[in-house]
């Protein structure tokens, strides 16, 4: 039984737990300047009661893993001491999709040094939603205590804190702590459904292990590094991943898989933002020129819808011109100065459409805030 494996299950399911909030809330179909101020104090309210010093001193002590209820319980009275308020049904869903994802971040970890790293990856997305400045200033005091000596960091808060964690530990001593982890989240076997898409998880609630860039085969060298401290081996030895408050922490595990660019490379992620805008400015230049009277005349167009009903057919057989000369002329000139007149059946068409939708969108407005409808399906 480990004597550190407390804090891994309290940073990292608190890091899930704000990862949830931050999707929903956006996904609310209220004013955007609304969204954005609820937003900002409830990310605030919450990170900054995560790590108020006060229920840091407990999670991090040298104890037994904490019991699941107990610490449901904690994280609990965190999520509800911003405005934001859950009913029991959404709290059992967030904190299924909290445990499901750690259980599944540590499950396929390959190694203690990427334990670390996805609670520094959880820590580095905290201090990318925090805006209020004493909230940055404990994320970034939390951070030192992950990776450095414990004391140098809050002595001044309690006397009690004399342990060390995480780089100060062995290699096997986080290993350990890893596995008291799994241990106390053994029970649970939820299916959720971004795991589900992603093919990171079986219709039994199993994980999936996909070969990922960083790759520590922690089973290959276990015995070498084993007794060594983490901080004293050099991260390229165990394929990198910085500790540092800004490094590059290589490892996917422990970042926001709500977001649309999770997954990509830095490299990959800018080519999509540039395609994304090089379309955006294509667009509009093209809608400009149409506006302006100057589309060139050669664009060839993928297809051509005709609005109109009475236009002349392009192909008459030439047989019918030949013969009737002065009638079908005297059509074509009818023609040429009619009126084009509108096909009413398609405006109609159009119009039912339009209706439909500004109905959708109206009602979609309406809609009052409930967590519970927008919390991730699980099935």
């Amino acid at each position: 039984m480990s004597l550190h494996s407390t804090p891994i299950l309290y940073l990292n399911m608190g890091g899930e737990m704000l990862y949830v909030l931050r999707q929903r809330l956006k996904a609310q179909k209220i004013d955007v300047d609304k969204t954005v101020q609820v937003l900002i104090t409830v990310l605030d309210d919450v990170i900054a009661t995560l790590l108020n010093p006060k229920i840091l001193s407990p999670i991090f002590e040298e104890s037994p893993p904490i019991e699941i209820s107990q610490l449901r319980t904690t994280l609990e009275s965190v999520a509800l001491s911003s405005i934001m308020k859950l009913d029991r049904s959404s709290m059992d869903k967030l904190f299924d999709l909290m445990i499901m994802m750690v259980k599944y971040q540590l499950k396929v970890a390959t190694g203690p040094r990427e334990v670390i790293l996805i609670t520094l990856n959880h820590m580095d997305a905290m201090r990318d939603m925090v805006n209020d400045v004493n909230a940055q200033k404990c994320v970034s005091m939390v951070h030192q205590m992950v990776v450095n000596n414990l004391i140098y960091n809050l002595t001044r808060i309690s006397p009690l804190f004399k342990a060390q964690f995480y780089g100060c530990l062995t290699f096997e001593e986080v290993w350990n702590a890893r596995e008291s982890c799994l241990k106390e989240l053994e029970p649970y076997h939820v299916r959720v459904s971004i795991l589900l898409r992603r093919g990171l998880q079986n219709d039994d609630a199993s994980f999936n292990v996909v070969p990922q860039k960083y790759d520590e085969k922690y089973a290959e060298h276990g015995n070498t590094l084993a007794t060594m401290r983490i901080k004293d081996v050099s991260p390229e030895t165990c394929c990198g991943g910085s500790f540092d408050t800004f490094g590059d922490r290589k490892t996917l595990l422990g970042k926001n898989i709500y977001l649309p660019t999770y997954g990509l490379t830095e490299s990959a992620r800018q080519d999509s933002q540039q395609f994304l805008r090089d379309c955006g400015t294509k667009a509009e230049l093209g809608m400009l020129a149409v506006q302006l009277g100057t589309e060139e005349t050669n664009y060839e167009r993928p297809f051509t819808l005709n609005l109109l009903s009475n236009m002349d057919e392009e192909n008459v057989n030439n047989a019918n011109k030949e013969t009737d000369t002065e009638g079908n002329n005297a059509k074509r000139n009818n023609a040429e100065n009619e009126k084009p007149k509108l096909n009413e059946d398609y405006k109609a068409k159009l119009d039912t459409v339009y209706a439909d939708f500004f109905d959708d969108e109206h009602e979609g407005l309406k809609r009052s805030m409930d967590l519970l409808d927008l919390l991730d399906e699980i099935e």
